[in-house]
C-alpha cells in the first residue's frame, strides 16, 4: 500500500471514529428504573453523562491526527501512541456503563431524586455504549497504524522546510578582446554582484 493510501485509511480510522464518539454520546446509554413512593420513575443517561471520557477523548483524537499528519518520525510516534491510547480509554470507559450499567447511572439518579446511592435502583443498556467501543477500536487501530508505518509518511514540515542556500555565482569574467554588455553589467549591479571580478 502506497503512503498516500496509509495515509488516508489512518486519517479514515481516526476521523470516523471519533465522529462515532461525538454521535453516542449524544443519544441514551443508559436507562434506571428508581423506585418511588407510587411507582417506578424511569430515568435515561446519555453517553456524555454515563462516560464523559468518551466525547473528551474524540476531541483529543481528532488533534491527535493533526498532530500525526504534520509532524515527522518522533512527533508520529508519539502522537500515533496517545492515539491508542485514546482509543484504549474510549474503550474501556464504554465497556463499563455496559458490565455496570447501575453505577454509570448513579449521577442521573442523585441529580434527579436529591440522594445519595442507587439502592433498589434497576438498570439496562441501549446499544450505544457499543457504539462507543467501537469508535475506541477505529481510533486505536489508527494509532497503531500511524506508529507502525508514519516512518514512511513524511510530514507537512517537511514540504515547507527552505532549501539549502547556495552563493550566487559570479558573472563568467568576459574573454579578453571582446565587449561587455552594458545590460549585463546592470544586472549584476542589481543582483548586489561586482561586475569587475
Amino acid at each position: 500500500m502506497s503512503a498516500r493510501r496509509e495515509k488516508a485509511a489512518f486519517l479514515a480510522l481516526v476521523v470516523t471514529g471519533a465522529l462515532l464518539g461525538f454521535v453516542a454520546a449524544a443519544r441514551p446509554w443508559a436507562v434506571a428504573l428508581v423506585p418511588d413512593a407510587l411507582a417506578q420513575r424511569e430515568l435515561v443517561a446519555s453517553g456524555r453523562q454515563a462516560a464523559g471520557v468518551v466525547p473528551a477523548v474524540a476531541l483529543v483524537a481528532l488533534a491527535g491526527a493533526v498532530a500525526v499528519l504534520s509532524t515527522r518520525r518522533v512527533g508520529q510516534a508519539v502522537a500515533g501512541t496517545l492515539l491508542v491510547l485514546a482509543g484504549a480509554a474510549v474503550a474501556a470507559g464504554s465497556l463499563a456503563v455496559v458490565r455496570t450499567p447501575v453505577s454509570a447511572v448513579e449521577q442521573v439518579v442523585s441529580a434527579a431524586t436529591g440522594r445519595t446511592g442507587v439502592s433498589g435502583v434497576a438498570a439496562s443498556v441501549t446499544p450505544w455504549p457499543w457504539v462507543g467501543v467501537a469508535s475506541g477500536v477505529l481510533i486505536a487501530l489508527g494509532g497503531a497504524l500511524a506508529v507502525v508505518r508514519a516512518r514512511s509518511w513524511g510530514g507537512l514540515s517537511a514540504r515547507y522546510e527552505s532549501a539549502p542556500e547556495h552563493p550566487p555565482k559570479p558573472p563568467a569574467a568576459p574573454a579578453e578582446g571582446t565587449d561587455v554588455d552594458p545590460g549585463l553589467t546592470w544586472d549584476a549591479l542589481s543582483r548586489g554582484e561586482d561586475p569587475t571580478r
